[in-house]
């Protein structure tokens, strides 16, 4: 039994915030009901593809089921609405305005199932000036300050190299989704959650907010840089090693780096490197001497050799050394979906329960793979399924071969 089990999420999500969401939650047992258009939500087909499969789609949609619906039709509301009586959750990531029009928003379904709560994930919110402005990660990437705060200081404003803002607004929705589950169990009552792709990257701002109102500084772009803790990142033989903390540190800890870059007489009291100010002072000679040492090596075994010396180091990896690295692969944080003949490696559920293990994963499901099962759940009768699906309310589809490693 794992911890979501016995929950039922209806996902009327697209592309990825709203998705990943309901794929953790899935992940954790609950049962997540995917609620699509009749030709499929876009995820579907969009890149990268790898044959006729969306890798894009296999990331976010695993351990669901697939229900096909014309919501606009009224045979359409009617399962939705039978659904949600059903239901402990419903999450959307579709615009403020969408839900009201296909008779979904929180008003309504709260009337139908007092139980259930709304997650509703959007660009900016459902509320203030901004609420139908439309938004993509890097919209949201450059309207927080992220973009601006990420590159090297002589360098233009940056995007982070996935979608972070996708991803931390359904890793907040999965956060709203559970304090609203717990708040159910006290109170018997939903909640309705408000996620905003743009509040989630403000939160993380941390000080940075700070600084720049108290002190001015607007521009704070360190490259690989940290000027706190001095981290940087060295050449190796074959990439770089990152480096966080040479420079500072208790002196038993310097003693150690200074014999292990070649420079013993650096541990001397007498050098000017052995007091923390004395090596700020001498930056520049230092990074050189560190950059000469690691250029002899890997960046695996400079990595190693560094860590065993207390030096907080890794590896710049690029994503085949990800998926190959053996604390990834032991945490289990790459798996392998093999879909049809083909094996699709997608990221690993993060958080670890003890005794809760996340439910064995199933494929993510092909368009209408589940719709006559639900239906039937529901109560519906063969002969009423069957004219949904000629009438073009409800899609179905053939099932496909799970196989999971």
């Amino acid at each position: 039994m794992t911890v979501l089990s016995g929950v039922r999420v209806l996902d009327l999500t697209h592309y990825i915030a709203g998705s990943y969401c309901c794929q953790t939650l899935a992940d954790y047992g609950a049962e997540v009901i995917k609620i699509e258009r009749l030709e499929g939500e876009v995820g579907r087909a969009s890149a990268p593809m790898h044959d006729d499969i969306s890798l894009y789609f296999a990331a976010e949609n695993r351990n669901k089921r697939s229900l096909p619906l014309d919501l606009k039709s009224s045979k359409g509301k009617e399962i939705l609405h039978r659904l949600i009586e059903t239901a402990d959750v419903l999450v959307t990531n579709y615009g403020a305005n969408i839900p009201e029009k296909l008779g979904f928003d929180y008003e309504t379904i709260s009337t139908l199932n007092p139980k259930i709560s709304m997650v509703h994930i959007t660009g900016f919110g459902t509320t203030g000036p901004y609420r139908d402005y439309g938004a993509y990660d890097g919209v949201i990437q450059s309207m927080s300050g992220l973009a601006e705060l990420t590159g090297h200081p002589d360098g233009p404003p940056t995007y982070v190299g996935f979608f972070i803002a996708d991803h931390i607004a359904g890793l907040q929705a999965t956060l709203g989704t559970m304090f609203a589950l717990f708040h159910k169990e006290r109170t018997g009552k939903g909640r309705l959650v408000d996620i905003s792709m743009l509040d989630g990257l403000v939160s993380l701002l941390g000080f940075s907010v700070a600084e720049a109102k108290l002190h001015g500084i607007k521009e704070q772009r360190w490259g690989m840089s940290d000027r706190f803790q001095y981290s940087k990142a060295f050449p190796t033989n074959d990439g770089n090693v990152f480096m966080s903390g040479y420079i500072n540190g208790p002196e038993n800890k310097w003693v150690e780096f200074a014999k292990l870059i070649g420079k013993p007489e650096w541990a001397h009291r007498h050098s000017p490197f052995y007091t923390e100010e004395g090596r700020v002072n001498n930056r520049k000679e230092l990074e050189y001497a560190i950059a000469k040492w690691t250029i002899q090596y890997t960046k695996e075994e400079a990595f190693h050799l560094l860590q065993q010396k207390g030096m907080a180091s890794s590896p710049v990896n690029n994503l085949e050394e990800v998926i190959n690295n053996p604390q990834i692969q032991h945490r289990e944080m790459i798996r392998t979906l093999t879909i049809g003949e083909i094996d699709v490696p997608v990221p690993g559920p993060a958080v670890k329960i003890t005794g809760n293990p996340v439910k064995e994963f199933t494929l993510p499901p092909s368009l209408g793979e589940h719709s006559e099962e639900i239906l039937a759940q529901l109560g519906f009768s063969e002969k009423e399924i069957e004219g949904f699906v000629a009438n073009n309310i409800v899609g179905v589809q053939t099932n496909n071969s799970h196989v999971v490693s």
